[in-house]
């Protein structure tokens, strides 16, 4: 059966072999477009594609793929992939969401897909993301996070963080107080599973952000906003992009 498909992913390596797999095994999939980012996903999926399957990575290069599904709303079918083989399998099981783990093989590949065409042939509704969703978003009760300064260790409270920065490889906390601070953080995605979403927001790749942080909001150019993100005297710039835009404001008024 003819499948248009894309892949989100990344990895170039992952991306790579995914779409070689699948060439191998269904030479009838044609695959449509790539995407390694939120943003760049999230502006063609709102252009309602003719697409049949998405290939969807978890960590992204500006943040946690369940960002998508809070800006557009998808009735594809998703195959995820990861590389942590603890991910919220439990989820997905749960959903009837087909995952892969990376380096993806072709026993698996091939039965997820054979999976796929059976639930098209029998005409199947596409999972229930929305309630994924609010499943990956629950809160993780985290109340503070660990923090280093060389061969020593301290912590802070999340309630008493501005925002996170990631800067030259590394994440930091900016406190309240104006403190900055080295996490063990390896890049925002981490950071953004144990935040509270309706708290804290990935205002920019680079910057999450609490509600109390936010100083100024003005309108930016070609739709996007500037936003002042602050703590103590230390102010940050920020500019949040046209596709999130609206998203940003609505968790700005509470929505």
């Amino acid at each position: 059966m003819a499948v248009n498909y894309i892949i989100i992913e990344n990895e170039a390596f992952a991306l790579e072999n995914l779409k070689h797999t699948v060439a191998r095994l269904r030479p009838d999939y044609h695959l449509m477009f790539t995407a390694e980012s939120i943003e760049d996903s999230v502006e063609y999926l709102l252009g309602k594609p003719d697409i049949d399957l998405i290939f969807m990575d978890i960590e992204l290069v500006d943040g946690n793929c369940f960002e998508i599904f809070r800006q557009v709303k998808v009735e594809t079918p998703v195959i995820f992939t990861t590389a942590y083989d603890d991910f919220a399998i439990q989820a997905f099981q749960v959903d009837s969401i087909d995952y892969l783990l990376k380096p993806i093989g072709d026993e698996a590949l091939s039965a997820a897909l054979d999976k796929l065409e059976r639930l098209t042939s029998k005409q199947t509704a596409a999972p229930d993301y929305t309630s994924l969703l609010r499943q990956m978003l629950q809160p993780a009760n985290r109340q503070r996070i660990l923090l280093s300064s060389g061969d020593n260790y301290s912590y802070a409270m999340i309630d008493d963080v501005a925002y996170f920065l990631s800067e030259d490889k590394y994440v930091y906390a900016y406190l309240r107080s104006g403190q900055r601070r080295m996490t063990e953080f390896r890049n925002l995605a981490e950071v953004e599973e144990i935040l509270d979403s309706s708290h804290f927001f990935l205002v920019a790749r680079n910057i999450i952000a609490s509600i109390e942080s936010i100083g100024k909001v003005s309108k930016y150019f070609n739709g996007r906003l500037k936003v002042e993100v602050q703590a103590g005297t230390d102010r940050q710039e920020a500019v949040v992009s046209a596709a999130r835009r609206q998203p940003f404001l609505d968790w700005l008024g509470g929505k």
